[in-house]
């Protein structure tokens, strides 16, 4: 295997170090509320006092083994590239931990209550756009300092104007961004993501040629109600919870759905046909879903609906879904049962690290090789490195 693509990996900088990576004037904004997550999530935790710098050493033990914020590069991004040379990766998606919070304080109406603070004290929204800034200003900063084979995303608040959108989109882009990142929970501008009115905002990305992703973490708050799961023991988050998921089988089993609304949404309302250079990734929100989603769409759109899409669809919705969507399997799925079930979207899994949180798991690659054993030579190939080029073009 020459070509290893990461499609997603994270910094992971702890509340302590936030003022010397983000900024000093968020981390006092912050440190000044008091958020009681860290207290509650032993996984992936946001605070980590007596961490003050990342010196790890890079080795094949420490960047295949040591998850969280002691990881190589977990923290000073400018490491990363040193890090992909040991884990043989030759480009790599970086997501954000820091904005992660950002968003679910801009857009779950409920972040009070995850991330333990007093809503009528402090105002999340507000705080949260400011951490957006500080994020996108990070991004920015490592992608003009560090290798291109390290490419953190930038974020694109979307509960605002089309305009405001696509002004987002153009200031990452000119600042050196190659990937976008949108809330999956809200619809975007305050609309249908296929509504002709969203196109200038589809158009831009896919003709400067940015993918736009959405990310396990940004799908709080999508239900109208969070009482599905409330007052039931076994739906009660575990001492695995994080800041992106509170880990329970009730949200484990449930975390595509965001995803599922918004892919069905752009496929049948016509956004990949408009746009056919449109790259668009559903990333850590498992990978089970997409083939019997392909499944649905093609039935009704070739039975139900077939003179009512004909206008607008000149494809079967499952094949928009494989020239345009990517989506990442945990390390411990099924993946190869995906592969014998949905021959037809072989190109949509991606391989993913996660890199350095604890979901990535230990050894992914060669768990993840292991798992695609029994399928062909050249499909192994295309999880690794080919398909993840939608989203990491060179």
């Amino acid at each position: 295997m020459t070509v290893t693509l990461d499609v997603d990996s994270h910094e992971m900088a702890p509340l302590e170090l936030w003022g010397e990576v983000f900024g000093e004037e968020i981390a006092r904004r912050v440190n000044e509320v008091g958020f009681a997550i860290h207290k509650r999530a032993r996984a992936n935790p946001l605070s980590v006092p007596g961490l003050v710098a990342d010196t790890t050493p890079i080795t094949q033990e420490t960047v295949w083994q040591l998850k969280g914020a002691s990881a190589p590069s977990a923290i000073d991004l400018r490491r990363r590239p040193e890090v992909l040379d040991e884990m043989g990766i030759a480009r790599q998606l970086v997501f954000p931990t820091f904005g992660l919070f950002a968003l679910i304080l801009v857009n779950d109406p409920n972040a009070h209550a995850w991330l333990g603070f007093d809503p009528g004290r402090v105002d999340g929204q507000q705080l949260g756009r400011m951490a957006v800034a500080a994020h996108n200003d990070w991004a920015a900063d490592i992608t003009r300092s560090t290798s291109d084979r390290v490419r953190p995303v930038g974020i694109v608040l979307t509960d605002t104007s089309v305009e405001s959108m696509v002004e987002q989109a153009r200031t990452a882009v000119e600042r050196g961004i190659r990937a976008l990142m949108i809330p999956a929970n809200v619809p975007p501008a305050g609309t249908s993501p296929a509504n002709p009115e969203l196109d200038p905002f589809w158009e831009f990305v896919a003709e400067a040629d940015v993918p736009v992703t959405i990310h396990l973490g940004t799908d709080f708050g999508f239900l109208a109600s969070s009482a599905w799961s409330t007052g039931v023991e076994v739906f009660h988050p575990s001492d695995k919870s994080t800041i992106e998921l509170p880990i329970e089988p009730y949200r484990a089993t449930t975390i595509h759905f965001c995803a599922e609304n918004l892919i069905s949404t752009m496929v049948l309302g016509g956004v990949f046909e408009r746009h056919p250079g449109l790259r668009f990734g559903a990333i850590e929100l498992a990978a089970g879903w997409i083939g019997p989603l392909a499944e649905r769409l093609d039935w009704w759109a070739e039975t139900q609906f077939r003179s009512r899409l004909a206008g607008t669809l000149s494809m079967r919705p499952s094949e928009y879904i494989a020239r345009n969507v990517r989506v990442t399997p945990f390390y411990f799925e099924p993946v190869a049962r995906y592969y014998e079930r949905h021959p037809d979207l072989w190109p949509v899994y991606c391989y993913a690290t996660d890199y350095p949180h604890v979901e990535g798991g230990k050894d992914s690659r060669a768990v993840l090789s292991a798992a695609l054993a029994s399928v062909p030579d050249a499909a192994r190939e295309q999880f690794f490195a080919g398909n993840g080029e939608l989203l990491l073009p060179a």
